[in-house]
């Protein structure tokens, strides 16, 4: 907790930054994402830009943009870029 006052915060997934992963195309983005548009709700007071956000975000997943730890088992999933590609376009 940053206390009361409004004065910004730390936003970043609660698993944190993954950095085992770093590097390999493996990691899911759709959290840290998700922490981006609580920066724009909470910090910059933008809530329509954080529920466009997070929209796009439910947008790529509905439309099957799953990373490995989403896929149906046996399924490989798409690539950290693949999945912050599908945000994008739905934005």
């Amino acid at each position: 907790s940053l206390g009361e006052r409004a004065r910004g915060g730390l936003y970043e997934p609660i698993h944190g930054s993954a950095p085992d992963i770093a590097g390999r195309g493996i990691a899911n983005p759709y959290a840290t994402i998700l922490s981006a548009a609580m920066l724009l709700r909470h910090s910059l007071d933008l809530q329509v830009e954080a529920r466009a956000l997070e929209a796009a975000v439910s947008t790529a997943v509905d439309g099957g943009a799953l990373t490995a730890d989403l896929a149906a088992r046996g399924a490989a999933g798409i690539s950290t870029r693949a999945a912050g590609d599908a945000v994008l376009a739905a934005l």
